[in-house]
């Protein structure tokens, strides 16, 4: 957290989603906008409010499974290769963290939300 006295940029009112999406928090809310290779917002891309989202968690036991899944999907789709690292980009970051944190592994849903 930076102290007020201290200069802000627009990247310390970002929390990173993963290379292609981030939180941007601000004095009028939050939304989830495109950032850039060097991770600035880019301007007019945030997800509009009416649009649904959906979040997979590492810890679901489930979530990588569906990334390789997902993934077969955009290749037979024809999806680019800008999007296709960004899906390997999750499937390496899944992978990490149920090979770190084994214990911390869940079926979904069994906390009932915690």
């Amino acid at each position: 957290m930076k102290r007020k006295s201290e200069t802000v940029s627009p990247q310390d009112w970002l929390t990173e989603i993963d290379p292609k999406y981030s939180i941007l928090s601000d004095i009028f809310g939050a939304s989830i906008v495109k950032t850039s290779p060097e991770g600035a917002p880019m301007p007019g891309t945030a997800i509009p409010e009416d649009e649904p989202l959906i979040l997979f968690r590492a810890r679901d036991r489930n979530a990588i499974k569906m990334l390789y899944h997902y993934r077969q999907i955009c290749l037979a789709d024809g999806c680019n290769e800008f999007h296709l690292v960004g899906i390997d980009n999750r499937i390496e970051a899944f992978e990490k963290f149920r090979d770190e944190h084994p214990d911390r592994m869940k079926q979904p849903g069994v906390t009932k939300g915690a």
